[in-house]
Order: C-alpha cells, then structure tokens, then sequence
C-alpha cells in the first residue's frame, strides 16, 4: 500500500476512533513546524537537480557578496533546497536558481541576475537578464545587506536593487519621513536617474557604484504597462455584508469600580448600560485611544481600558466566582452553568433597537449557530412579519412549501423563523413541523425547496435580531483583515533592514510582509517580484485592507505594500525610514494581489465527522495528539483565552485551540481525514493537546476524549 493511501485509511478509520498512533515529540515553535532534518539537493554543473544524488546535511554556501566566503545556510533557503527550486554547486559552492541559472543568496534567497556559465565555474561569466526579465535600474550585483545603496523604497528582495534610492518616489503619494524625525517637504523631493544611489549619511553624494550594471539598451523602454499587460488580473464580485453574527472566544474583564457602557467611544457619550463594581463583561475588540467594545448581559458598547480588570487580575476574580457559582449549584442541588448566577452583568439603558453601538461588531460570545429545525409552509402565501401581529409590517412572502427553520418561540402561536436572509415572524398554524416534514427535506435536499422572498432589508428589518442566533455562522471577512492591520501596525517605528525577515529586529518590504502573513498561516514566497504572482491579481483600485499591492519601475517589481485603506499603508519603506504607515504611491501600483480568505474555514468547514482532506493535502506527521472538545459557554471557557487575533471567529467543523508554542496559529492540521485551523488557544490547552469546538455544550460533553494522529497541510 502506498505511504498517502496508508494515511488516507488510517484517517478514516480514526475518525470512527477505532485507532491511535505512536506519540512523537512536539515541534518546536521556532521551526514554523517544518523538521530541520532533510535532505538538500546538491548538483555538478550542467546537470539537472533531479539528476544529482542530494548529499545530507548541506549547511553552508558560497556567499555572494563578492567575498565567495562560506555562510550558514537559511532556513527559507534550506526549504528551497528541499523542494528542488536551487541547488547547490559541488565545485564552487554557490547557490543556483534551478529554473533561471541565477545565483541564490544562501541567507535570503535573493536571486542574483548572474547566470551560472556554460564553461566551467571560474571562468569569466556573462551578464544575463535570466529568464526574460527586465534588468533592474542601478543593478549593482555586489550590495551587502545594510549597505547605503538599499537606502530606498526598496524590497531588498533582488540584491542587484540598490538604485532606488530612500528619497525616490516621495511625491504627493508617498510619506514616512516623520518616522525618523526627518520632516521632508514632497515638493523638496528629487528623484535621482535610475542608476544613482543615495548613501545613507545626511548630506552623502550620490553617486554610481562602478560596479552598478547598465540597463540594456533593449530593454530601456521596458514600461509598467506592458508589465501589466502581460498579468490576468481578475475583477472581483461585490460582496455583500452579512448580517449574521459570528461566536469568538470569551476573554473576560471585570468593572473596578461602577461604569458606564458608551454608545461611543467618547467620554460624554449616552450611556446605553451601566454596571456594577466588579460585574462581567467581555471584551470583544480593543479600539484605538484606550478604549474597548465590551458585551455584557444584552449589552453592547464601549468602555476604557482602564475601567476594568484584564489578565491575571481578571482571572483571579473568575476563579473566585466560580467557586461561588459551583458551592451555589451544590447548595441548590442544580447544575452548574456558570458564573453568572453569582456575578452582576450590565444594565441595559437604551433598548438594543435603538443603540447605535450595538452592531460595531458582529461578533459575540453567545452561541450563534443552532440546529436546524425544520418547517414548511401549508399555505400559498405566508407573510413573514416585524412582530407578533398582523397589524406589523411585512419583512418577506413564503410561497407555498416553502423551507425555513424556527429560531425561537417554537410552542409560541406566533414563531420566529429564518428563510434565505429573510427572518421574522409567522403564524404557527400555517407551518407543518415534525418527523414527517424532517424526512422529506432530509430525502429531497434544503436547496430543493424555495425561500421566502425579501420585502425590506435584514438591516432595517427591526425583527432581524430579536435572536443573534441563526443556521448559519457570520462571514466576518473584514475583522480577519483588521486583524492583520492591527499586527502589522505593532511593527510600526521598527528598522529596515536589508534582506532581514524579523518584525523586532528589522525586516525589508518583501520579508515584513512575508513575516506578517506566516502569523496567519500563508507561506508567501520571499521576494517582492515572485509575491507579485502570489494569490489573485486585482486591480489596486479594487484593492481592499490586507491586501498587497506592488510597486514597479520600467516594468520591474521593486517594492510592496500591505493596503490599509484609505490610501494608506504600512510598509516596510527604506532604511531611513523603517517599517511606517505611508500613503499608496499610485504613480507605481501596478496591481493587488487577495492573499486573506474572506469565507468561513477557506472551504473546509462543516460536519465534524466529514473526510475532505484529499490524499495531496497530507504533509508532515505532528504526532499523536489528545483531544477534548468545548463550545463557547462558560463552563468550557472558564479561563481568559488571550486569544491572537481578536474578533476571530470560532466555527464548528474549523477551529481548534492549540498551544501555539507547538501549534503556530494559524495552521491548518488534519485530524481523522478533517482539515482544522489553529484559531485560538486556552489556559488548559497544553503540549500535544488540542480542543475542538462545537456548536453546544451537550455535544461537547458528549465526545468525551479521544486521541488521534495529527498531520500538517501541505
């Protein structure tokens, strides 16, 4: 049996938890789960990669900086190594471009446009433009990270990509210089040819290392619109918002003294809540100036920061409570369900109709999605109504046998139900409910039958949210986005450094960004011009927060963007500026590229039980994990999650919660055939242990506890 049709069976029969596997150790976090031990491909010149037995353990190369001296290889490098795209020269010791020829930096994988010769190494060797590509202005093959030449918006990613210089392009669309205290006026900017290089001394003159290459004359007229020409670039469908809610992991605060909930995020705002010293509340968002959006009981609105306990003050007031809460249950004889039985929650002052700050966020820590119940129109025309009257208005029309599903008030005359994106309320007595009804829908399938018709809108239907519940998640696609902002805008103020990939310590543009989207689980490539045709290309005028955008001059990509809106971005600019929020230079955007997944679990949601990991899908074998299971109720999130990125959702059929130091977050994980994703982490999640979760807490209960192997997604 082959090694994928082992694993492929071995899942399968897990998943009916007939089997479980031999332990191994945990990876370590600072591997990003890829094992150090491999295999690296070595080849003689004028041979294939493929051809070339590959020598084990290749740790250090031929350095191209001029000095030919032998440096550690990097890890990015060594997984090229692995996957056939370089290989290493056993006479010369240089790395090579498998598919161009170019020499490979051993640290960061820049490739180099010099092409391996076709007479032996060592002889003289010809200046090439490998694989068709434009020459880069002020090409100079010999600039070492940090030299003054890559003082520019420049990438870092080419080595030769020294002659954009740190004041270049810094018209009207470009900022940054108060990141370093240098108040530049644009109308002040000159912008040098393009093989001048700017030093990084105020005052330095510029001038033209004598080692920098000529653009060629064939090439000289190389434009970003013939650049574009050649690219599919894919115009996106509008997306529509949804209204739904969406469950996040609970992370807990307590009020220090009594408090007003806000409508805005103003200190004289209305107060739509008020709570008590030391009552609950959930912080579902952390604002900008020190405020926070919190829920409590049907509460929704703002706080300061500083009004409540977080952390480990929090936790100490929780652990307390709890104590409370299950002496209270056994003093009763009732089970426990949680704190708040023995814990204030906030006082509503403003019904949730008539609270502006109630939809900031779609998120929440109550239970959204709940178990379809089944009902079926028995006349030609039903109205679904704004309220329990037929003097209410009427927000959507069920056609004759029509679907939808009983959201609340199901042993109430008038019921609330959900059908398409239409939900309100109906005369029970035009409904048939049952066995009978659930096995006709089961055989025929829900997309046979039709849905009511829409009459007013989900947002000014005022019924929309008499429950937050619904048969389906929220797509929270933007809080994904802004939480890739809100991590990249920490960095801010950070160095630049040349060829670097450390979001502390100093990165260029092309590893900033790199770095940021490793933390959400993409293995962007490592230079600006190949993350160019990373994803789907769109134009920037489509461009939505998150996405890169990139820059190119004479028809070649230099530099790139994470796009945050409003024309504005954060970006990791130059060495005299460092990692900045700055303005998107339209005068050389070329194109966006969508790397984020806006939808639900990237396609992999659903049933628990459900194989949709394809045998391609399996990459490294983590080891034998313990499982649990939990929903979002107290009793399972009894402790403060610290969760990564906040306003992530939790998805039946998607999430699991790891110890991110052995599990990085954001990592997709197949367990008994199932494709999870590292979404969220907790107290008792420890080593090789992982939480799955569920829609509720009688099916948590119900799973008990399971062991299982774990494998990497390729």
């Amino acid at each position: 049996m082959k090694a994928k049709e082992y694993k492929r069976v071995l899942a399968i029969v897990l998943s009916a938890g007939m089997l479980t596997a031999q332990p191994v150790s945990a990876l370590a976090a600072d591997t990003g789960l890829v094992n150090t031990g491999r295999q690296e491909a070595g080849q003689e010149a004028g041979t294939k990669p493929e051809d070339t037995e590959q020598p084990e353990e290749v740790r250090q190369a031929a350095a191209v900086d001029g000095s030919e001296k032998m440096v550690d290889i990097s890890e990015e490098v060594l997984k090229m190594l692995e996957d056939g795209t370089v290989y290493q020269d056993e006479e010369t010791k240089f790395l090579y471009d498998s598919k161009t020829g170019q020499k490979v930096d051993p640290v960061t994988g820049e490739r180099v446009d010099e092409e391996k010769p076709e007479e032996k190494p060592g002889g003289d060797e010809t200046d090439k433009s490998g694989d068709n590509k434009p020459a880069k202005p002020g090409d100079n093959t010999q600039d070492k990270p940090g030299d003054d030449a890559e003082d520019g918006k420049d990438d870092g990613n080419k080595e030769e990509n020294g002659g954009t210089s740190g004041n270049e392009n810094m018209g009207d669309n470009q900022s940054g210089g108060s990141q370093n205290g240098s108040d530049q006026e644009n109308g002040d900017t000159q912008k040098p040819s393009d093989s001048d290089v700017t030093g990084g001394e105020e005052g330095a003159e510029a001038s033209k290392p004598e080692d920098a290459q000529e653009v060629p004359a064939a090439q000289e007229n190389t434009t970003n619109q013939a650049l574009i020409a050649g690219q599919q670039i894919i115009k996106l469908p509008e997306m529509e918002k949804d209204f739904r809610f969406w469950t996040v992991a609970r992370r807990y605060a307590f009020a220090k003294a009594k408090l007003s909930v806000r409508e805005e995020m103003k200190d004289d705002a209305r107060a739509v809540g008020s709570l008590n010293t030391n009552g609950l509340l959930y912080v579902l968002q952390e604002e900008d100036d020190g405020w926070l959006y919190v829920e409590s009981g049907t509460v929704r609105g703002f706080v300061k920061a500083d009004e409540v306990h977080r952390g480990d003050d929090a936790q100490k007031l929780l652990t307390k409570y709890q104590d409370r809460a299950k002496k209270k249950a056994e003093r009763t004889k009732t089970e426990y369900t949680g704190i708040e039985t023995v814990v204030t929650v906030a006082k509503e002052l403003v019904p949730q109709s008539e609270n502006a700050a109630f939809l900031h966020t779609h998120s929440t820590v109550n239970r959204t999605v709940v178990d379809k119940k089944y009902a079926l129109t028995s006349i030609g025309l039903l109205n679904v109504r704004e309220g329990k009257d037929t003097n209410t208005r009427i927000v959507g029309t069920l056609k004759a046998e029509s679907l939808c599903y009983v959201l609340a008030d199901e042993n109430e005359e008038w019921v609330y139900i959900e059908s398409g994106d239409v939900r309100g309320f109906v005369n029970k007595k035009y409904l048939k409910t049952g066995k009978e009804v659930d096995k006709t829908v089961e055989e025929k399938g829900e997309e046979s039958f039709p849905t009511a018709s829409e009459i007013i809108e989900p947002e000014k239907n005022k019924a929309c949210y008499y429950t937050l519940t619904s048969v389906k998640s929220g797509v929270p696609g933007s809080s994904v986005r802004e939480s890739v902002l809100e991590f990249a805008s920490q960095f801010i103020g950070n160095p630049y450094v040349w060829g670097g990939t450390s979001l502390t310590d100093g990165a260029d543009c092309s590893g900033f960004v790199q770095s940021i989207y490793k933390e959400y689980g993409y293995t962007l490539p490592r230079v600006a011009e190949d993350q160019a045709q990373y994803g789907t290309k769109i134009a920037v005028e489509d461009a939505q927060p998150g996405d890169l955008i990139f820059y190119a001059k004479n028809g070649y990509i230099h530099h790139v963007v994470i796009y945050a809106g409003n024309g504005k971005t954060v970006e990791a600019m130059g060495s005299d500026y460092g990692i900045v929020q700055g303005n998107l230079d339209t005068s050389e955007a070329v194109w966006a590229v969508k790397v984020l997944d806006d939808s639900i679990g990237g396609g992999y949601a659903g049933s628990l039980g459900v194989v949709n990991a394809t045998d391609d899908m399996y990459g490294e074998y983590l080891g034998d994990y313990q499982l649990t299971y939990y929903c979002s109720c107290e009793i399972c999130c009894d402790v403060e999650t610290g969760i990564t990125a906040t306003g992530t959702p939790v998805v039946e059929g998607q999430t699991i919660a790891v110890d991110p130091s052995v599990i990085p977050y954001g990592t997709q994980v197949i367990i008994g055939g199932h494709v999870f994703t590292a979404e969220d982490c907790g107290g008792a999640v420890k080593g090789n242990h992982i939480d799955i979760y569920v829609n509720d807490h009688e099916r948590a209960l119900s799973m008990g506890v399971n062991q299982a192997d774990v494998y990497l997604v390729k």
